[in-house]
């Protein structure tokens, strides 16, 4: 008899453990920010390409850059009245 036979025990498998519950994320600033960059940039180059319309670039651009602004303030007020309280 040898000391392996004394000693080695059989253990039933151990249960899966559940992966942990992911929390979800919100979108981050520079996404954002970088996408109505673009977007403003993409209007701006639209109505610029259609001869119909004759409007100054310069005030395009600030329009579109004011109502940018208006909506990320908005969707940022919405974001914290609809976040669940802590």
């Amino acid at each position: 008899m040898t000391n392996d036979d004394e000693t080695t025990q059989t253990f039933p498998p151990a249960a899966p453990v559940p992966a942990p519950a992911r929390a979800r994320r919100g979108a981050r600033f520079g996404t954002i920010f970088w996408g109505v960059v673009l977007l403003v940039f993409a209007i701006a180059m639209a109505v610029s390409a259609i001869p119909v319309f004759s409007v100054d670039p310069t005030t395009l651009l600030l329009a579109a850059c004011l109502a940018a602004g208006a909506l990320l303030v908005v969707a940022g007020l919405v974001a914290v009245f609809t976040r669940p309280p802590r």
